[in-house]
């Protein structure tokens, strides 16, 4: 059986490239970037090599760029690290209630130690904007943190202009942008965000590793304890290996970004046929600003779960919405907060695509779709 894998929200599959720049390393060099030996210089410049070369597809200066090992410890370390300053004059808090759960939860944390937290909810088309934001915002505001693009329909934020509000307003601003790397056109200095959250494994590079860029390093207290490795931000031996197939990983897809319109059309037309096949279908974001790389869809009247398990028996990888919460059984906590109906949300599906998905492989997923929805 030929498998088609429509999954590449959860993780992307490493491509050759990057699999033979960390085995390169992995087979000839070993060192510790902290020793101060032959080997350890040897992987301390091949990691600022390659710090140097993530923090140029990002436009941002490389001193200010930090790894980690992915999105959740990234996530966690700007939100608890920031609470844990805030002061008596300025500590509210405000979250995006769409968050990934990195997010989301690690929010409903602090919110139990005492921390001041409101949730933003969304407008009727699934998106945060300013206009939300100022529903909920206060006097005593001093962070504000909303993804770019939503981790289950792909919805695109209007990050620009929420950074642009933070910054009048004196409030600092975190975007998870981990789904938006590589697949969304952003120069972070035009952005002018004060922390940004990414991973390698959503671009083609390795799992366990990811990064944060902090704009002013020096006031934002370390997550980890018991070394001096990141200029004292991050303890930890860090992963070389991993740290240059995320770099690796960003020259290929970055390379990609004239295909970026394949992927569009592979989605046009899955979401084309879709209609024409299923009268009652439902495009989730649809009329919202989305990334061509997810559509989340709802067959009202059929079990997710069920046709998630049917597809994968035919060889078709598909989610049901973030992969963090799956096995769960519960309904997707983002589709409840935009107010959809329950047969809508019961039933929905996430299909994520790649640069490496080919039309063949959405024409035989929608033929095993008419199959078994029919």
């Amino acid at each position: 059986m030929k498998r088609i894998y429509l999954d590449n929200a959860a993780t992307t599959p490493m491509v050759s490239e990057v699999i033979e720049a960390m085995h390169e390393w992995n087979t000839r060099f070993f060192g510790n970037p902290s020793s101060v030996h032959h080997f350890g210089q040897i992987a301390r410049a091949r990691l600022e090599e390659c710090r140097d070369i993530i923090a140029d597809f990002l436009g941002v200066p490389s001193k200010k760029f930090f790894f980690t090992s992915g999105g959740t410890e990234g996530n966690n370390w700007i939100l608890k690290s920031v609470a844990a300053q805030l002061t008596s004059e300025k500590k509210h808090i405000l979250i995006s209630a769409l968050e990934h759960a990195s997010v989301f939860e690690t929010a409903r944390f602090l919110k139990k130690q005492g921390a001041d937290i409101d949730f933003i909810e969304p407008d009727g088309e699934g998106l945060i904007t300013v206009d939300q934001i100022q529903k909920v915002l206060r006097k005593d505001t001093a962070f504000i943190s909303i993804m770019y693009v939503n981790n289950e329909t792909g919805i695109i934020n209007p990050v620009k202009e929420i950074a642009d509000f933070c910054k009048k307003n004196n409030i600092q601003f975190h975007c998870d942008a981990v789904q938006a790397l590589g697949k969304v056109d952003f120069e972070l200095q035009e952005m002018d965000v004060d922390f940004l959250t990414v991973s390698a494994h959503k671009i083609h590079g390795p799992k366990a590793v990811g990064a944060v860029y902090i704009k002013e390093p020096a006031l934002l207290e370390p997550f980890l304890h018991g070394g001096q490795q990141e200029a004292g931000t991050r303890a930890g031996t860090e992963n070389v290996s991993g740290i240059i197939g995320f770099a690796r990983a960003a020259q290929w897809i970055a390379s990609r970004r004239s295909q970026r319109d394949k992927v569009k059309q592979l989605q046009s037309y899955f979401e084309e046929r879709l209609k024409e096949l299923f009268k009652k279908v439902v495009v989730i974001g649809g009329d919202a600003p989305r990334t061509p790389f997810i559509s989340q869809v709802a067959f009202p009247g059929v079990d997710n779960q069920n046709l998630l398990m049917r597809l994968d028996l035919n060889g078709i990888a598909v989610s049901v919405g973030s992969a963090c919460s799956s096995g769960t059984l519960k309904p997707s906590r983002v589709l409840q907060k935009m107010h959809l109906a329950d047969d809508v949300v019961r039933s929905a599906l996430r299909f994520s695509f790649s640069y490496l998905n080919k039309m063949e492989e959405i024409e035989t997923t929608l033929e095993n779709l008419k199959i078994l929805i029919s």
